[in-house]
């Protein structure tokens, strides 16, 4: 079973045994191997329910295709890229999962062996194409699968990207959602004796029995933060149910925007790689950029999604990247996601300060972001034209980088389309509470009067 449906932008997903099963993930595997003439892939897996049926499937389907299978088991999906472009010889990798979506969901990542994205713009569509027709010639000669350990390798490099002082001790607590995350925040913290930290829902299971493994969704940091505070820690961390995002509280419990956390790592980052480009995405407090530029550094907007960001960080030689979704990259583990180096460039952050996470934050809080405002817009394109008839002309400047972004002067706002839903989404920053509250209403009768 295979609906088309269950290729995204960036990946394949969908409702398992509703959308897709087994055999489709076969089709997959068998399409994604014949597009890019794989020899040899990297397989890892997360803890849903389906994902150990799925993996039998696509080790039938690759072995079949003459193709050789290195199986890493269950691992953050930042462990399966590491995986597959940190070892010689590896053509492509997969890594089965569904993210942070609900237990009845699975999925597929897919990359290349240098850990580059597939996606629609990068053989996605044409994987699809071939799947759906689904006629494959077995190899002539079968592949092979073997196992290999990688955590503690993985873990050698992220501790080559930043490292703690082993003598300032910082309490903890840390949230891994019953997701990925609690398969290896054990061992990684067995390197940092200086954390002293309380971990909760560290067992991983598929049915996310405790809450959604999604930082960025208010109502699942609840637990975190309600710990936080009553335990005193200094801060509170939570990882999405693959492991590759990561969101922060901070001491009071409070969360602490991406856009806020991308400032302040960029600029203790900046501290050993002076003139360094860093990418923020078009969504964030024009604070992120502020502080990128007063390090030293060369801010660039990007627009958004993984597979763009990881694309211009390789153009760029990018240092690090954010999104607004809690995605941080690093040039120096391959251009892609690295939750655990984010948690530990926060981590050194106070250490090296001495300041509680709210103080740190406050510098960047100046101006009233409205946060990302999702509208159900069935004409999205007559509303962007709308837009930009009535706020063009007034303007200092308008990108069409990621939908359209209006440079206002003392204001701005960024309207985009989703890539998978009939939505339009608002990001808007102005310099008052009363102002922000006044443009998003503005801009909201504009948009729903189509």
């Amino acid at each position: 079973m295979l609906q088309p449906k269950v290729f995204k932008a960036y990946d394949v997903r969908g409702i398992y045994g509703v959308d897709w099963d087994a055999s489709g993930a076969a089709l997959i595997t068998r399409s994604f191997i014949e597009q890019f003439d794989l020899k040899q892939i990297v397989l890892g897996w997360d803890m849903r329910v389906s994902s150990l049926e799925m993996v039998a499937a696509i080790e039938s389907a690759a072995v079949a295709a003459g193709v050789r299978v290195v199986k890493v088991g269950l691992v953050t999906t930042p462990v399966l890229y590491f995986a597959t472009a940190g070892y010689a010889g590896n053509d492509g990798g997969i890594m089965v999962t569904a993210s942070h979506n609900t237990g009845e969901w699975n999925g597929m990542k897919l990359l290349l062996g240098n850990g580059m994205p597939v996606g629609e713009a990068s053989g996605l569509l044409e994987i699809k194409e071939r799947a759906l027709q689904g006629e494959f010639i077995d190899a002539a000669t079968a592949g092979s699968i073997e196992t290999h350990e990688v955590l503690e390798d993985c873990f050698d490099k992220v501790f080559s990207i930043i490292s703690l002082d082993p003598t300032k001790p910082i309490s903890v607590v840390i949230d891994c959602g019953n997701g990925m995350e609690g398969a290896v925040i054990h061992r990684l913290l067995a390197r940092l004796p200086m954390i002293a930290a309380h971990v909760m829902y560290d067992t991983p299971d598929g049915t996310f029995p405790h809450h959604e493994a999604n930082p960025l969704k208010s109502e699942t940091l609840v637990d975190l933060e309600k710990e936080v505070v009553a335990r005193g820690a200094m801060m509170g961390i939570a990882f999405d149910g693959d492991g590759d995002r990561v969101g922060f509280v901070d001491e009071r419990g409070h969360e602490v925007s991406a856009d806020v956390l991308v400032a302040l790592v960029a600029r203790e980052l900046l501290t050993t790689h002076a003139g360094a480009c860093v990418l923020y995405d078009l969504r964030m407090r024009r604070a992120a950029a502020r502080a990128i530029v007063a390090a030293g550094g060369v801010a660039v907007m990007s627009r958004v999604g993984h597979a763009f960001i990881k694309k211009q960080m390789r153009e760029l030689d990018a240092l690090f990247a954010g999104e607004l979704s809690c995605h941080f990259y690093f040039r120096d583990f391959f251009s892609v996601e690295c939750a655990d180096a984010m948690m530990l460039c926060v981590l050194k952050l106070l250490q090296t300060t001495g300041k509680p996470l709210s103080e740190l934050a406050r510098e960047f809080l100046t101006d009233v972001h409205s946060g990302e405002i999702n509208f159900e817009v069935h004409d999205r394109q007559g509303a962007l034209e709308l837009l930009e008839v009535t706020y063009g002309a007034r303007a200092h400047s308008v990108s069409k980088m990621d939908g359209l972004l209006f440079d206002m002067g003392d204001w701005w706002f960024n309207v985009r389309p989703s890539n998978t839903e009939p939505l339009l989404r608002l990001n808007l920053e102005t310099q008052t509470v009363a102002m922000t509250e006044e443009k998003v209403n503005e801009i909201r009768k504009l948009i729903t009067s189509l």
